[in-house]
C-alpha cells in the first residue's frame, strides 16, 4: 500500500487532471454509463459513472495492475434546480480540486450563482 499522503496526492492529481484538462473525456462504457480513464506514471485511474437522477459511480486506482484504491459515490439534484444546468456546474465544482482534508470529488464547498456544491467525508483516505 502506498503511504497515505502519497495516495492522497495521487488521487487529487487524478481528480484535477480528469475535471480540468479539456483533453480528458468520458466515453461510453457499453453498460449504460460512461468511464474516464487516465494514467500517471505506473498508476491507472478510472471514474465510471451512471448518470440520471440520482447518479452514482466509482473511482479506482491501480498500481502496476493491482487495485490499490476504490471509492463509490452517489449524488442527486435537489428539487427546484434546473437539471439541464447541473452537469456544467458540477464539472466546474469538481475542476477546482479537493481542499482541506478531502482527497476527491471537488472542494468542501463551491458556490456559483444560486447553486451550491457540498462535499463531505467521514473517516480518512484509508477508510471513508
Amino acid at each position: 500500500m502506498l503511504p497515505k499522503n502519497t495516495l492522497k496526492k495521487l488521487l487529487r492529481d487524478f481528480n484535477i487532471k480528469g475535471y480540468s484538462d479539456p483533453n480528458s473525456k468520458y466515453v461510453e462504457n457499453k453498460k449504460n454509463g460512461k468511464v474516464l480513464k487516465l494514467t500517471i506514471d505506473d498508476f491507472k485511474y478510472e471514474d465510471e459513472y451512471y448518470g440520471g437522477e440520482p447518479y452514482s459511480g466509482n473511482e479506482t486506482i491501480w498500481e502496476k495492475g493491482k487495485d490499490i484504491f476504490r471509492c463509490v459515490y452517489w449524488g442527486k439534484v435537489v428539487k427546484g434546480v434546473n437539471f439541464s444546468n447541473i452537469y456544467n456546474f458540477l464539472k466546474n465544482a469538481l475542476s477546482k480540486g479537493p481542499d482541506g482534508e478531502l482527497v476527491h470529488r471537488g472542494p468542501e464547498e463551491y458556490i456559483e450563482g444560486n447553486l451550491r456544491y457540498i462535499n463531505s467525508i467521514e473517516g480518512d483516505i484509508e477508510e471513508f
